[in-house]
């Protein structure tokens, strides 16, 4: 996506890496006053052959291009930001810059070429053979027949196993490595990458180029540094959405909403901690009464986020979304399912990822040979809980899981199974959820008992106590500021935050 700069290159800059002449890297266009159609055809053919400059403002005057300007350039640079990432199959990586030569305002636009996984770039009204295009010379021409049989081939290597140039260990977060190996050696303490150096751990899992250096996509998302992830996918971070109701509309509650992005080995973690801090699994009495810890609901939500990480297509152009409405949950993922729904009760998976797997394997956040899902769902089927559905979309490259809560709105258990266990401990439960949320984050900063039931709007001290404040502290979600005075005046509450493991 392109990106405007605090800190611009000069255009002298610019034009001694690229060069100065029309040529198979380098295209100049007027768009004095607006972008011209043939600009997302150069935009193609750059991606699809070695990248190239745009250059935007300039006049052909015999051999040579003058700079004459563009009329509102930060409109042009805004319609061609807000364009380019809906205009092709795959969004190429682009860089924008207005720039100043000789007086005169300019457009700049840095095309990297795109991976072999999203090759042929193309115009998605027009397909790949009309939509197309490849630099010859100076020129821009449509793809044939040959050159996008050429590009699928390609395709065949597995997406998080492409390199992404101009990468070196130096985009890499020393502290995701470090999680890495606490969390490997919870799981195996013999497991020899515990002991490996950095680079080591890459290597070990196919994660970087042993002769450039150079990391894979898989390297670069399990432990690379925000800024790089940004840098080589702008469209990725994952929301988590609490909308009010069973529809999404107008009136979602903008303090139940949150956007991360990260290295996976750190955003897992912080998306399930999230959850289930902010929006706790209801309290399910087991049949002695007492509050059940591992429930196949429970399971389902983690398998459903592994899913949404692991088997995602980092090249499109949408985020995650995690969606909680008021009687399910969705998970939405970039990226259809290879492995037809139909089929989720059968043993085996089709991976999209085969190096990130690899790696979540490893680290116990997925089940090997494919049965994750399929044990999930049969454990659903004992317990009583209502089971998941699925819409896969291989048009748009999407797919949804949704789960739905086991309780409606009212309070009224979904599955008769479970229904005389839970229904008088869990009326009205969604709203009990947004409360429980809305407590924690309001208690980020230390909060008097006063000021949680004035924020909550609840004015019986008795059920707050009981309903809200004590669960959460018996829970360790919730900590006393004067813990070994309970009763004091002074007393104030404060979240606890997750530790790292």
């Amino acid at each position: 996506m392109p990106d405007k700069k605090l800190e611009l290159p000069a255009i002298k800059e610019i034009l001694k890496r690229w060069g100065e002449k029309e040529s198979f890297k380098v295209e100049y266009k007027l768009c004095k006053n607006k972008l011209s159609r043939d600009i997302w055809e150069t935009v193609s053919s750059f991606a699809n052959t070695k990248g190239g400059l745009i250059l935007l403002g300039y006049e052909k005057r015999g051999d040579t291009h003058i700079p004459v300007g563009v009329e509102n350039p930060s409109k042009i640079l805004d319609d061609f930001t807000s364009t380019v990432s809906q205009k092709f199959n795959f969004c190429p990586l682009t860089q924008a810059y207005i720039l100043v030569d000789k007086g005169k305002e300019v457009i700049a636009i840095e095309v990297k070429e795109a991976l072999p996984y999203q090759k042929p770039i193309y115009i998605k009204d027009a397909g790949p053979l009309k939509g197309g295009f490849k630099r010859a010379g100076a020129s821009d021409v449509r793809l044939t027949d040959e050159d996008i049989h050429r590009f699928y081939i390609a395709r065949s290597r597995a997406p998080d196993a492409q390199i992404l140039r101009g990468t070196n260990i130096s985009d890499l977060d020393t502290g995701a490595i470090e999680l890495f190996r606490r969390i490997r050696k919870s799981q195996n303490p013999e497991a020899p990458e515990v002991n490996f150096a950095d680079e080591e751990i890459l290597k070990s899992y196919k994660l970087i180029k042993e002769d450039s250096g150079e990391l894979t996509v898989g390297g670069l998302l399990l432990f690379g540094k925000e800024s790089s992830i940004k840098a080589y996918f702008p469209a990725f971070r994952v929301d988590i959405i609490r909308i009010k109701g069973r529809e999404w509309g107008k009136d979602k509650d903008s303090f139940l909403s949150r956007d991360f992005r990260g290295n996976l080995l750190t955003l897992r973690p912080m998306l399930w901690d999230f959850i289930e801090r902010f929006f706790l699994v209801p309290y399910i009495p087991d049949r002695k009464g007492d509050r059940q810890g591992e429930t196949a609901h429970l399971r389902m939500l983690r398998e459903a986020l592994t899913n949404l990480l692991m088997h995602q297509n980092y090249f499109h152009r949408s985020p995650a979304q995690i969606r909680i409405y008021n009687d399910r949950i969705e998970f939405y993922n970039p990226g259809c399912s290879l492995k037809d729904p139909e089929k989720f009760l059968s043993p085996g998976s089709e991976l999209r990822n085969p190096l990130l797997s690899s790696v979540f394997y490893d680290l116990g956040w997925a089940e090997t040979k494919g049965t994750g899902l399929k044990t999930t769902i049969e454990q659903l089927q004992r317990e009583g809980y209502p089971l998941p559905q699925f819409q896969n979309d291989i048009k748009d490259d999407t797919f949804t899981l949704i789960l739905p809560h086991p309780f409606d709105m009212f309070g009224a258990q979904v599955t008769e199974q479970v229904t005389p266990q839970v229904t008088p401990q869990v009326t009205p439960q969604v709203d009990y959820m947004d409360r429980i949320a809305a407590t924690l984050q309001f208690c980020e900063e230390p909060r008097s008992l006063k000021e949680i039931m004035a924020f909550l709007g609840m004015r019986d001290r008795k059920h707050f106590v009981k309903a809200i404040l004590n669960p959460l502290l018996d829970a360790g979600k919730l900590r006393r500021t004067i813990p070994d005075k309970p009763r004091s005046r002074f007393q104030k509450y404060v979240t606890v935050k997750e530790k790292k493991k």
